[in-house]
């Protein structure tokens, strides 16, 4: 018997541990039993809570990637950057235009294939300012994506650097009365 006893004092120390834990459980939740009986199924159960990928909570703190990290070095990437003004785009694109004629001595010109074979490397330099893949030349026209205004070259004299920008405007139709025209060199006029 006097071993029983021996066994007991602890057993009664640890039940009595274990309902003050229980116990301190329920009062600080604010659940009652009911509560109690909640969390101690949810702890039995085999069922895990499955996160969704998509939720818009775990892709807040995630970094965005940089679409133009992939594309190699060229002066039409900043073309691309969200939030430029139209006088914006058309400064990057009129400055390029201005750096391949100073390599080239010619803009290039003819049809949008070959504007854009040209700006690529196919000139009499073959100096290649962009990748003839890059997405601003993607469509019709220097576009930062497909379904925006683009901006159209018109080219007065090859030789002379002289030439006109025209961005599409709204209607995304050039030669219309919403276009912004940007002249180069600025003082150009038409006679």
């Amino acid at each position: 018997m006097s071993h029983v006893k021996r066994y007991l004092r602890p057993f009664a120390f640890a039940a009595l541990l274990i309902l003050a834990v229980l116990f301190g459980l329920m009062l600080g939740k604010g659940g009652g039993l009911a509560g109690l009986w909640a969390d101690v199924q949810s702890l039995m159960s085999r069922e895990k809570y499955q996160l969704d990928p998509n939720d818009p909570v775990l892709k807040a703190g995630l970094p965005q990637p940089d679409p133009l990290a992939i594309l190699p070095d060229s002066p039409l990437n900043d073309f691309l950057k969200p939030d430029l003004t139209p006088e914006q785009q058309t400064e990057i694109v009129g400055q390029m235009l201005l750096d391949y004629w100073t390599n080239v001595r010619s803009l290039p010109n003819g049809n949008w294939d070959e504007i854009r074979e040209q700006l690529a490397g196919k000139n009499k330099k073959e100096v290649a300012l962009v990748p003839k893949e890059h997405p601003a030349l993607a469509t019709n026209a220097f576009r930062r994506k497909p379904d925006e205004p683009g901006i159209h070259l018109h080219v007065i004299s090859s030789s002379g650097c002289a030439f006109q920008l025209i961005y599409e405007g709204p209607d995304k139709q050039p030669f219309t009365d919403d276009d912004l025209i940007r002249n180069y060199p600025p003082d150009l006029e038409f006679k």
